[in-house]
């Protein structure tokens, strides 16, 4: 009889000697094909994924320019499925007969889950793109073109273990008590339970767009020098892991008796002493989990940052629908709770309404490019289609209709190719890619080890025996707590 697994194992094999293909990116696809969590194939070429309810499954096995695969989730084994990996895909040890060998990497493909982040570089002369907008901010009316860092970040869990003990109780025979345990250091969401690891990546980067991009973009910064700006980034993005697995672990989280109604959020433990004799004490304990982090070394594109100007954005209809992304980037945060009326309220106060349109009007490119970075990408490809380059060509001929970052009061996205960008551009790219300049060797990575709190709390019990307890508690008496229970004390 075998036990059931949690996982789904796949096993990455090459399409034509069925050998395990290591270092393989397996990304599973929600709804609207947005990422759900992203793998990596160990040297055995395995990827196990946890199981969920939904009836079906979507994978893309490789990079973004691949198709997604679907799968009938209820009738999967638990013994390893072969999925092919594709045949264009760089993989560690590979290579053509007749190609030159290439600088070695300075990490190998490492096997754990896979998070993805963003950076836009500007040249220093266009350093005011990244200020924050305000009503004084010059309208932009022309493309701009900058440099895209992309950089992954792998998690390797080296197994969870027990933190510190938060909470002590003793009960006596036959006595029973309920202790409200309230947990804030996780967001918790009843439509969209996100994944912990999902939510420090989100920490750890700039505010968010919306949820469905598929990388999270990080400050955007003045490249006057691309590989000092891949150092600076890959210890940036090191050093904020750290910072912001340290922070949630300093996050409160109570456990109180319960007294009355339950707290809102929280939930209740009730404990129980059923034993006819001896001390009962039950030990909340702070259940962590170790990771490597390894930060890979990051990957440089040409990028181009677009205007756009929409008209008639500062109206009910369009503050509804994109309320949330509207109030996620808000440049006046006190209009925060404004929004959160006009999103609520069947009919907002109009004083509330016009301060909000008010602002949006105000500000116009900038909430623009807001929502067309946010909006459907549908819209968006036909929006593209009705801009040119410098030379005319339209921009869905020379760019991915994939939002990257929106810088100010542009939206940046991916060049297809070098040849779309400026000369500067273009040979400062082209020097990273040229094995015999010094810039081509500079290959920066970090590799840090972070503790990170589960959530929810562990508990265990320790049992006294009663003539134990006799020993050891000479000299002690019995005092009444508040709630009537009996508790042994020292004299003093």
């Amino acid at each position: 009889m075998t036990t059931w697994q949690d996982c789904w194992t796949f096993r990455i094999v090459d399409q034509d000697t069925g050998a395990a293909v290591p270092g393989v990116p397996v990304t599973v696809l929600e709804h609207g094909g947005r990422a759900g969590g992203c793998w990596v194939s160990d040297p055995d070429g395995l990827v196990r994924i946890p199981k969920h309810d939904q009836p079906r499954l979507r994978l893309r096995v490789g990079l973004r320019n691949e198709e997604a695969i679907e799968l009938d989730a209820r009738s999967l084994p638990d013994d390893p499925i072969p999925l092919t990996a594709p045949r264009d895909i760089p993989v560690a040890g590979a290579a053509a007969p007749s190609a030159p060998l290439a600088p070695p990497a300075a990490t190998q493909p490492q096997a754990g889950q896979l998070m993805r982040f963003t950076r836009i570089g500007v040249l220093p002369q266009d350093s005011g793109l990244t200020a924050a907008p305000d009503a004084k901010t010059p309208e932009p009316t022309t493309v701009r073109y900058g440099v895209l860092l992309e950089l992954e970040l792998v998690w390797q869990s080296l197994g969870a273990q027990a933190g510190d003990t938060l909470y002590s109780i003793s009960l006596g025979p036959g006595e029973e008590v309920k202790l409200a345990v309230s947990d804030g250091r996780w967001r918790k969401k009843p439509d969209a339970r996100e994944r912990p690891l999902q939510i420090v990546a989100k920490m750890v980067g700039a505010r968010q767009l919306g949820d469905g991009m598929d990388a999270v973009p990080l400050d955007p910064f003045v490249a006057a020098n691309l590989p000092s700006a891949a150092a600076d980034t890959v210890r940036l993005l090191a050093e904020r892991t750290v910072r912001t697995c340290e922070a949630l672990r300093r996050r409160a989280i109570g456990i109180t008796e319960l007294e009355g109604e339950k707290p809102a959020g929280a939930s209740v433990r009730t404990l129980r002493n059923m034993r006819s004799e001896g001390v009962l004490t039950y030990h909340f304990v702070e259940p962590v989990e170790r990771h490597r982090v390894i930060v890979r070394t990051p990957r440089f594109r040409p990028a181009l940052l677009v205007p756009f100007r929409l008209p008639n954005i500062a109206t009910r209809e369009v503050v509804r629908r994109f309320g949330h992304v509207l109030r996620r980037n808000l440049l006046d945060r006190t209009l925060g709770p404004d929004i959160d009326q006009v999103l609520g309220a069947d009919t907002p106060p109009a004083a509330v309404e016009q301060r909000v349109y008010a602002h949006i009007a105000a500000h116009l490119p900038y909430y623009s490019a807001t929502i067309i970075a946010a909006g459907d990408p549908a819209e968006r490809f036909f929006a593209l289609a009705k801009l040119g380059d410098p030379r005319g060509r339209p921009l869905t001929d020379i760019i991915e209709n994939v939002v990257v970052d929106r810088v100010g009061n542009y939206v940046a996205f991916p060049l297809r190719s070098t040849d779309f960008t400026t000369p500067e551009w273009r040979s400062a790219l082209l020097a990273l890619a040229v094995p015999a300049s010094s810039a081509a060797q500079v290959r920066p990575s970090q590799e840090v080890v972070v503790t990170l709190p589960v959530p929810g709390v562990w508990l265990r019990s320790e049992l006294f025996p009663a003539q134990v307890a006799t020993e050891s508690d000479a000299g002690a008496e019995d005092v009444k707590t508040e709630s009537g229970r009996t508790e042994r004390r020292k004299r003093r």
